[in-house]
């Protein structure tokens, strides 16, 4: 199943006061080494992409200093050479392009200008989980990227290591579960599936109590019919655990990345449709930051980006 046919990867080079380090973070060396690995499985065109990121005072001293500016490009450019090499020692042909600029901002226009369609970037912290996300490159990734965003931990290095799907039972949820299955399919990894009735459970002081019983049982039921549909034609090595509960969707998410040792979350992110990278999710946005796994983020087919290419 091909899921991917444009794959960009975000690879930070610095590391300390360094513009470009001569090693890779363990986060970093894991997004490379799992984009390789994607594009080969989907036959895909694979870009490694730096944006070499440093303060005011640091870009007048480059603008001024031409050599200094041709140094460093040339150390990154040499720097992704290497990686376009790791991936043709697999047989994947990749490019790779070195820009200026805030990362967060030039992946996503270069997501605008050729067109990718899934981006992964390696986590800015490796060993505290707090900082998975929040305040990095990443979760402005997760909030304004137009297209899904995969934001790797170098602890989740296991191909085969299950993978958990959050569905809402919204179109994004629907798209959350396509990627999630087909890659469950393509790693032959357990898949979980965990749906959140919690707004079934609110109304239970307003309702009859056999009534709410009733309506829960039955939503219960047509997301089980939902979940199920989707998964017919899937060929998974063994069948999908699907989990339906009353707790609070980010609870629910927390407690069965613990209970099942997932190591890859696929889920939704909300927006309203029209009005440029707004996110209405505030169970992504609560989450997110607490997640302590890699994460795949899906937009919605309508999202805006508030980024444009000028």
């Amino acid at each position: 199943m091909r899921q991917f046919a444009n794959i960009l990867t975000g690879v930070d080079l610095s590391r300390g006061d360094r513009f470009v380090n001569d090693s890779l973070s363990p986060p970093n060396a894991e997004a490379v080494r799992r984009a390789i690995w994607l594009a080969k499985l989907n036959s895909a065109k694979l870009t490694f992409f730096a944006s070499l990121e440093m303060s005011p005072q640091a870009q007048h001293r480059i603008e001024t200093e031409g050599d200094l500016e041709k140094s460093l490009l040339s150390q990154a450019e040499a720097a992704l050479d290497g990686l376009v090499q790791q991936a043709a020692e697999s047989g994947v042909t990749a490019t790779k392009k070195v820009v200026f600029g805030k990362a967060w901002l030039q992946l996503i226009r270069q997501v605008l200008r050729d067109h990718h369609d899934v981006v992964l970037v390696g986590t800015h912290h490796s060993n505290d989980y707090r900082g998975l996300l929040f305040g990095s490159t990443g979760l402005k990734l997760l909030r304004k990227c137009p297209c899904p965003v995969w934001v790797l931990r170098a602890e989740s290095v296991d191909e085969h290591g299950p993978i958990l799907v959050a569905h809402d039972l919204r179109d994004v949820g629907d798209l959350a579960m396509k990627l999630g299955a087909g890659l469950a399919e393509l790693e032959k990894a357990r898949l979980h599936v965990v749906h959140s009735l919690e707004e079934i459970q609110q109304t239970n002081d307003i309702l009859p109590s056999g009534g709410s019983a009733v309506q829960v049982e039955q939503c219960k039921q047509n997301a089980l019919e939902h979940i199920e549909q989707q998964l017919d034609g899937i060929s998974l090595p063994a069948p999908a655990e699907i989990h339906l509960t009353t707790d609070a969707p980010d609870f629910a998410i927390l407690e069965s990345i613990e209970t099942y040792g997932i190591q890859l979350v696929v889920m939704g992110t909300l927006g309203r449709g029209g009005i440029p990278g707004l996110l209405i999710g505030n169970t992504a946005e609560r989450l997110l930051p607490r997640i302590p796994c890699s994460v795949l983020a899906v937009k919605p087919n309508d999202f805006v980006s508030p980024v444009t290419l000028e």
